[in-house]
């Protein structure tokens, strides 16, 4: 089932001197099985909407749906816990999700938290670290040794560990090296393609947006302002601008041959694409 977001409100501190509506009544329908990207500026609500997704927090007002569970504003949060063995989300910063003395017991919380066996847990922590492209000699490290691309991979890891239908991830790639970055969405990709997982990318890096996602979702202001196709979106660069966030190369890239009076199909999208059309119009022109 998709995941349906009802006329969803989110007030910080309500009551108080610091109130602030960070989310205005959100109605958004989210494909199962799909790759869907949410985008917006600093400040739009993406990560306000995100984490009310595997009950961190609470609706003010409208619903959340979401694999197999109702939440809205009578939902006590303690009875969503079940739902974040469904619903794993990734923090922006991994030192959020960090906190045990050593790698192990880190990635072992969760599992342990509902009520697998110690050679449950060992199982499945050495089955998820080569996915992250870590290894057994890290496990009785301090989490707080690593670099900041190294926590991102253990928190990772601390998620993928309870298997989770949905993956929600907040710049995800935050932190890596272009290399690890592309490692790092492969493999969520290949969750997404084998296991059928799905996936909410947030994300500034529309490089990967572009490539990697079948859906975009655009936050504005607390609301959702456009959702579509992701290569329909990429159509529409001035939809970006209006958010202040720079499209993908490529598209730049066919933005200026336009300019030049290259006429460059919509739907080109690769490099090799865009290489065709205008050597055949080169060579027409000659």
């Amino acid at each position: 089932m998709p995941i349906e977001i009802k006329d969803l409100v989110y007030v910080y501190s309500q009551g108080t001197p610091f109130e602030h509506k960070a989310l205005k009544g959100v109605n958004l329908t989210i494909p199962t099985g799909k790759v869907t990207a949410i985008i917006g500026q600093t400040g739009s609500g993406k990560s306000t909407l995100v984490q009310h997704l595997n009950g961190l927090l609470r609706p003010t007002q409208g619903s959340v749906d979401i694999a197999g569970y109702h939440l809205d504003p009578s939902t006590r949060l303690k009875d969503a816990k079940a739902l974040r063995k469904k619903v794993g989300l990734v923090f922006q910063f991994p030192e959020y999700q960090l906190f045990e003395e050593t790698i192990a017991k880190d990635i072992g919380f969760g599992p342990k938290n509902f009520g697998y066996t110690p050679e449950q847990i060992q199982e499945a922590t050495e089955k998820v670290l080569p996915l992250v492209g870590l290894d057994s000699s890290f496990l009785e490290r301090s989490p707080f040794e690593l670099s900041g691309g190294q926590k991102r991979r253990v928190a990772i890891a601390g998620i993928l560990v309870q298997d989770p239908e949905v993956l929600v991830l907040d710049e995800p790639a935050a932190g890596l090296d272009p290399q690890s970055a592309r490692e790092m969405m492969n493999l969520f990709m290949s969750l997404n393609r084998k296991e059928g997982k799905t996936i909410l990318l947030v994300s500034h890096d529309m490089e990967h947006v572009l490539e990697y996602c079948d859906e975009v979702v655009v936050m504005k202001d607390g609301k959702v302002s456009t959702q579509m196709p992701v290569h329909e979106f990429f159509k529409h660069p001035e939809l970006l601008r209006e958010i202040d966030i720079n499209p993908p190369g490529v598209v730049l890239l066919k933005e200026q041959l336009q300019q030049q009076g290259f006429d460059i199909p919509l739907d080109s999208y690769s490099l090799d694409e865009i290489a065709q059309a205008v050597k055949a119009q080169v060579k027409a022109h000659e």
